[in-house]
């Protein structure tokens, strides 16, 4: 695994070169075009979301300063007043944390013609001949990523859900265990993200040599270590606010795309090796 760890890193820094050594770069404007309209939209739809949900729970909880005449009334009143702001702040970063859970997968999901066709293009340009392009194909490909992406977002979902359920209980059964048991549910999820990512990006090469889906989920598996590397490139392109969800959506489909595809390359090549010596 860490030899493939170190390829997936090797090769996601030779993308770079590669895209351009040979042109890939106009397939940049195709994201740049998606962030646009998507960054448009995610804003006036968490506005309008948490706007309508936020006085609702205010209703829902009763949430109304009381009136107070001694300190404990006072105090009372304070801790009504930040409880109504606090549920406030809680529904917007819920949907902040939703949005960029799902934004990475929706990332996926509208980027899959785009890398699909990517990872066509870099590996006919590795093996050094044409391969004539098929709509039936290319089509396939885009299913297959979007049905993966699904799959691997319910799971992932199921994973942190998991996780959150078990670090609430250990805060509230054993409070000093969670300063433990936090940071490593926090690890432990952007691994498993990390992974599912890198593994979007290998699954078109999959798709082309004809491997069934479960096929290709034991295939990555086997090579998890470049799906790890260049998930995490991957899940780091975007993780930075603003930074991210504009530039690193731009960016981070294309060159995990290529960098996988490369990183593919040289595992055949050694595995033929292998089998000649």
């Amino acid at each position: 695994m860490r030899k493939d760890f170190a390829l997936g890193i090797k090769t996601y820094f030779q993308s770079f070169r590669f895209i351009r050594k040979n042109k890939l770069w106009p397939y940049y404007l195709y994201p740049l075009a998606f962030i646009i309209a998507f960054a448009i939209f995610a804003a006036w739809g968490i506005s309008s979301i948490s706007d309508w949900l936020t006085p609702w729970l205010y209703d829902l909880l009763n949430l109304e300063p009381l009136p107070g005449e001694n300190w404990w009334e006072k105090t009372i009143n304070f801790l009504e007043d930040a409880g109504k702001y606090l549920i406030g702040f809680v529904v917007w970063v819920s949907f902040v944390f939703v949005y960029y859970k799902i934004s990475k997968y929706v990332v996926i999901i509208a980027m899959s013609p785009i890398m699909a066709f990517v990872s066509e293009r870099t590996e006919t340009i590795l093996n050094g001949s044409e391969v004539p392009f098929s709509w039936g194909q290319f089509c396939k490909d885009i299913l297959r990523g979007v049905i993966l992406a699904i799959r691997n977002f319910i799971i992932e979902i199921g994973f942190i859900i998991i996780l959150g359920v078990l670090g609430l209980i250990i805060g509230l059964v054993f409070p000093p265990l969670a300063v433990i048991t936090t940071p490593l549910f926090a690890v432990l999820t952007f691994t498993i993200g990390a992974y599912f990512y890198g593994f979007a990006t290998m699954d078109y090469t999959s798709e082309r040599r004809k491997l069934s889906a479960s096929e290709s989920v034991r295939y990555i598996w086997k090579h998890k270590g470049v799906a790890l590397a260049n998930g995490t490139i991957f899940t780091l392109w975007l993780i930075v606010p603003i930074f991210g969800t504009y530039v690193g959506t731009i960016f981070a489909p294309i060159t995990c795309t290529v960098g996988a595809t490369l990183a593919i390359h040289e595992i055949d090549k050694k595995e033929q090796e292998i089998v000649k010596a």
